[in-house]
């Protein structure tokens, strides 16, 4: 017996009561379980697996399922007692030393969804090979399952506070006491999901001053998707400017993800963030290391890293590519388009409220403005413009488009000679300037994702523009 269940970039997710059921919530946690019976009894360390859940709707009772079925494999568990970030999961399985986690989550995505995240003993997003062996098991044995309270009065399932050690781990890699010194003014945009008053607190004591919005968890996220991106961070900017504050950090549904809003409300992409922080790791901590960035991520961090004399790695899309080169090599910092940033010394994982502190560390350390920390950084490697559009298409149009861009790409990109084609993950042309566009197609759904990026402001429209023309030419 097969099954349609596929994992993505970073887990599986489905919307709620379609595909997203109880019966196939325990049908991946037997693939799961089947998974953690093969390891090795060393790494199973007891056959212990943490398992934690966000505020979504259901998400407590997903992660109960789960629980059961792992139960009724005779693994055990340690279930969060409360909805948590989805790096307090990681780093339960880290400080316990556990060979897997668990985490009920969707993330980003619209209230309908939910999903499932898998971490490895390195408190890090699960490796293609761990999801192709549970992939590989879906369907294939029954599930077997214990009700949730007998594998408690068993023993195989026992809840436990997850966030201290959380909490432990980011203040012992983040100056708080540094921060709480500063009068900074922040406000800080939970979007109903996990992240709640978890900034507020761990800054409260000081001279700064922290104002939380949207803390309260909803499962319908106030209407509109929990992820951290200028069009649903419009409050936050707005927060930002009438109290005239020095920072608006938002944290996305299970708060691994940030977004960054500076003074006067104006949006700082991710990549801009990660070149800030690398700046700071580079030069306040003395840190070394190699740097990863997406294929879909600036070029600024290209020219950073080549005027500090550092190795930048490439990656296609997904922060599994970014975890599995820092547990390969010696990494310092990578990061995604999409907000998601890991940091050298802390676990392989992206934390949106960690990366939030660390920014607010490199403005009180450097007691500079983020706007010109950033302008700086704008004064010697440039300003750059960033863009990113997606299209809906029929199957057989991308395939077209894709069979188009690899047989004879364009010779220019609005007016910009094209000098290479990197093929790392979709197409991505790159114009002489450094200008670039580039193509991925959804793995699911028939969704073409047009990213763009240039020196000059005026010419993103165009090449966007550009770009869709080329996706919907017959």
């Amino acid at each position: 017996m097969g099954s349609p269940i596929t994992f993505g970039t970073e887990g599986w997710r489905a919307v709620i009561a379609e595909e997203f059921t109880a019966d196939n919530v325990r049908l991946v946690a037997q693939a799961i379980a089947g998974h953690a019976r093969g390891l090795a009894r060393p790494a199973l360390k007891g056959g212990v697996i943490a398992v934690g859940y966000d505020s979504r709707f259901l998400s407590d009772y997903f992660a109960r399922a789960v629980c059961e079925v792992l139960a009724g494999n005779g693994l055990r568990s340690i279930l969060s007692d409360r909805a948590v970030p989805t790096c307090a999961v990681s780093r339960a399985v880290v400080a316990k030393r556990l060979p897997l986690g668990i985490m009920i989550t969707a993330s980003h995505n619209p209230a309908a969804y939910n999903g499932i995240k898998v971490k490895e003993a390195y408190g890090g997003s699960a490796t293609t090979e761990t999801v192709a062996s549970i992939e590989r098991r879906l369907g294939r044995t029954p599930v077997r399952r214990a009700p949730f309270e007998e594998a408690v009065r068993a023993g195989a399932v026992r809840q436990a506070d997850f966030m201290p050690a959380f909490l432990k781990g980011i203040a012992a890699f983040i100056d708080l006491a540094a921060i709480r010194r500063r009068g900074l003014r922040v406000v800080v945009d939970s979007m109903h999901g996990v992240g709640g008053r978890v900034i507020e607190r761990l800054l409260a004591g000081g001279r700064c001053r922290v104002e939380t919005r949207r803390a309260e968890p909803d499962p319908l996220f106030g209407g509109e998707a929990p992820e951290p991106i200028p069009s649903h961070l419009l409050g936050l900017s707005r927060a930002v400017r009438s109290d005239r504050a020095d920072l608006g950090i938002a944290t996305d549904g299970d708060a691994d993800r940030l977004g960054i809003v500076g003074p006067g409300g104006a949006w700082l992409n991710p990549g801009q963030v990660l070149c800030v922080l690398l700046e700071h790791l580079i030069t306040a901590r003395q840190a070394t290391g190699a740097v990863v960035k997406t294929v879909s991520n600036t070029m600024m961090i290209n020219r950073l890293t080549e005027d500090l004399g550092l190795r930048l790695l490439e990656v296609p899309v997904g922060f599994k590519h970014i975890v599995k080169l820092m547990l390969e090599d010696d990494v310092l910092i990578g990061g995604e388009e999409s907000g998601g940033i890991g940091v050298k010394g802390y676990l392989p994982e992206r934390d949106g409220v960690l990366n939030g502190l660390l920014l607010l560390e490199t403005m009180a350390v450097r007691r500079q403005t983020l706007a010109a920390l950033l302008a700086d950084l704008e004064r010697r490697y440039g300003r750059w413009h960033y863009g990113r559009q997606d299209l809906h298409l029929t199957f057989p149009q991308v395939e077209r488009l894709f069979a188009r861009l690899q047989r004879q790409p364009p010779a220019s990109l609005a007016d910009v000679p094209v000098v290479n084609a990197n093929r790392l993950d979709g197409v991505k042309l790159i114009g002489r300037d450094d200008s670039w566009l580039l193509f991925r197609r959804s793995g699911t759904e028939p969704i073409v994702r047009i990213y763009a990026e240039t020196p000059q402001r005026g010419r993103l429209a165009r090449l966007l523009a550009f770009g869709v023309s080329l996706a919907q030419r017959p």
